[in-house]
């Protein structure tokens, strides 16, 4: 595992997710891409990552689903976060319950990411504003 903050994005939508890890890659974060719960799982306890954003509604392992396990597994991410396009995704989803420590409105926005990673994991490591 790399020294730089690492993220696992799982999104069964392939573009949505590599454009979120190219994102992160610009910012300065390791971060690889899962695209259904099954393989979001793996690639936590694979990578060990700081951060996980789950899309809620994947094939095989929805992103609740996927949450617990990774969080049960043995070296969860602090912060598991969850990624949504549901129309009320800001409103308590009785099926998350304490699955996920953060939330993001797909697609994510560039100020949303920036204020997860902070409090996830702290300052970017690349300063990109300046």
């Amino acid at each position: 595992m790399s020294s730089t903050c690492s993220v696992v994005v799982a999104d069964d939508n392939r573009d949505a997710a590599d454009s979120l890890v190219a994102l992160l890659g610009a910012l300065g974060y390791d971060a690889v891409a899962a695209y259904d719960g099954q393989q979001a799982v793996a690639a936590c306890a694979a990578f060990e990552p700081d951060l996980a954003i789950l899309d809620i509604e994947m094939p095989l392992l929805d992103g609740c689903a996927a949450a617990r396990l990774i969080r049960a597994g043995p070296h969860p991410p602090g912060t598991i976060a969850s990624l949504s396009a549901l129309r009320h995704w800001d409103e308590p989803m009785k099926s998350e319950g304490d699955a996920f420590d953060a939330r993001l409105a797909k697609p994510a926005r560039l100020d949303q990411l920036r204020e997860l990673l902070a409090r996830a994991i702290g300052p970017l490591p690349i300063d990109s504003t300046g």
